[in-house]
């Protein structure tokens, strides 16, 4: 199909993913069906008839045995993300009757500062619901004092050697953390690259929307990563270049770098 693509060759994929019960990829695949035998220019018009008629035929009798969520967030917050059975739900499709496979699948909302809502749906042919949510705030209780939060883990140089030793392992860490970044940043075009094929029309198969899902939790994993590495290799070179002599034995000449809950602290006197 791929190679070569022709309106029988979907329509019998169509008639497959139907047979297993994927409806909602059957429904897709007769609709694009219908299209390309519009559009494509080799087809005879006693053929494009014969084709049309046979497609819309299914399509009247399998739109009804569809089913359709429609997900409404209440006051939506910033940072919202949605999936459904673990894809990412566009949030320009919320509020949308979207057609879905019957059977059992979760739909899990966040956003930062809020709690997470997981709602467990299980569908059967032809039903149509609408699933409203609203995201509570996260109780202050649940974030922990300043004096309740982890204990800071510090790292003392009180010699030039162990200052630059220091240097080594976090602009190691931070170069092996920009590296891992550029990692998830292919990864990210790769797999919005493998999901084209499944989208089109602005609707998406279950592979594309998983393809998209994987591509979006790459791409905020390489940003991460990368404002760790930077500030990482930024903290060694640092430590690096305000390290004193070998034979500097100054009053004072010491070093300090911290990494608590709120980031990393490097204190020194030269």
């Amino acid at each position: 199909m791929e190679l070569d693509p022709a309106v029988g060759t979907l329509l019998k994929l169509a008639k497959c993913s139907e047979h297993d019960g994927k409806l909602a990829l059957a429904l897709h695949d007769y609709q694009t069906a219908l299209a390309l035998n519009r559009d494509k220019p080799d087809q005879t018009d006693a053929r494009r008839a014969e084709l049309d008629a046979f497609t819309r035929a299914a399509l009247l009798d399998l739109e009804p045995r569809v089913p359709k969520l429609r997900v409404i967030v209440l006051e939506p917050p910033s940072g919202l993300r949605v999936t459904r059975g673990g894809a990412d739900l566009p949030i320009a499709a919320l509020g949308e009757d979207l057609p879905v496979d019957p059977g059992p699948f979760e739909v899990v909302a966040t956003a930062p500062g809020f709690q997470t809502e997981r709602r467990s749906v299980v569908l059967e042919p032809g039903e149509i619901r609408t699933l409203t949510v609203s995201l509570s705030r996260e109780p202050p209780s649940s974030r922990p004092a300043a004096s309740e939060r982890s204990p800071t883990v510090a790292f003392h140089a009180t010699n030039p050697d162990a200052r630059r030793l220091g240097a080594y392992v976090v602009g190691g860490v931070g170069i092996l953390s920009l590296a891992v970044a550029g990692y998830f940043a292919i990864e990210t075009v790769v797999k919005v690259s493998d999901a084209s094929p499944y989208c089109t029309n602005g609707y998406c198969k279950s592979q594309g929307y998983n393809d998209i899902g994987d591509a979006s939790r790459d791409q905020t994993a390489g940003f991460v990563l990368l404002a760790v590495g930077a500030g990482l290799v930024g903290t060694g070179l640092a430590l690096f270049f305000t390290s004193p002599g070998r034979h500097s034995d100054g009053p004072g000449a010491a070093t300090a770098l911290s990494l608590g809950p709120t980031g990393l602290l490097v204190r020194g006197a030269w």
